[in-house]
């Protein structure tokens, strides 16, 4: 089950399709992207599908980010129902969301600015009616933000959403998971495609096999607890044991 993040400016074309094509680029490169989903939309409805503003796109093209394929839309009530996390750009958008956000979903809505490792900002301002230096900026935080939020991927909510069929060892800072198969060849030739995925994705599980049951361990060692790269390999490994 994905994760949905949702990034909210005023008219959807600078700040919140920048912020939702640099999350994109960096899932796409943790392998999450079948796990967490990022969108984007407006408090307004100034620019319903129109292209992100073209000194958007130019400064995150300069970047390695691409974000010609997003269009803007306005925030909708389902919006509010399927995401699990929507991060507004500043206080007045914060402010629009949570007017129209039904009580039950109010947890949902929080500042991007939350999310920054380094910079100590409180919003990521609008850069419209600036010159190139505000788009810079507004790549700066986003960037700051993001890897604040790939960091996040890694807590006890998306955790639980994601990959439910793990258990969590809070006090190892682990994922856990226990197969049994219906033969010691197949266990075998589990543990053989989870090595080639643990390899894929630069991981080291540790392994525990007694015949017929294999049982799996997850930790980013060199991190000293959960990060996304276990979310990743555990979503991946899901996937192989129901193939």
């Amino acid at each position: 089950m994905a994760y949905k993040i949702l990034m909210v400016c005023m008219g959807n074309i600078c700040r919140s399709p920048t912020a939702h094509g640099v999350l994109h680029h960096h899932l796409a490169q943790a392998h999450l992207l079948n796990v967490v989903t990022v969108d984007s939309a407006g408090t307004h409805s100034f620019h319903v599908d129109a292209s992100p503003d073209a000194r958007s796109q130019a400064h995150a093209r300069a970047r390695g980010y691409d974000l010609s394929d997003l269009r803007a839309r306005q925030v909708c009530a389902q919006d509010f129902v399927q995401a699990d996390l929507i991060l507004a750009m500043d206080w007045d958008n914060l402010a629009l969301l949570q007017i129209q956000c039904p009580a039950q979903h109010q947890h949902k809505i929080r500042r991007f600015a939350e999310f920054f490792k380094s910079s100590t900002a409180t919003v990521v301002p609008d850069p419209y009616e600036h010159a190139s230096a505000g788009f810079e900026e507004v790549l700066d935080l986003v960037e700051d933000a993001c890897a604040g939020l790939m960091e996040f991927l890694a807590s006890a909510p998306v955790l639980t959403r994601c990959v439910p069929e793990w258990s969590q060892c809070e006090r190892v800072g682990s994922l856990q998971r226990e197969w049994d198969f219906e033969s010691f060849q197949a266990a075998m030739a589990f543990i053989q495609q989870v090595a080639d995925l643990a390899q894929l994705h630069n991981h080291h599980p540790e392994i525990w096999n007694v015949y017929q049951r294999v049982r799996l361990t997850l930790t980013t060692h060199d991190a000293g607890g959960l990060t996304h790269k276990d979310l990743a390999l555990a979503s991946a490994i899901n996937a192989l044991a129901k193939a």
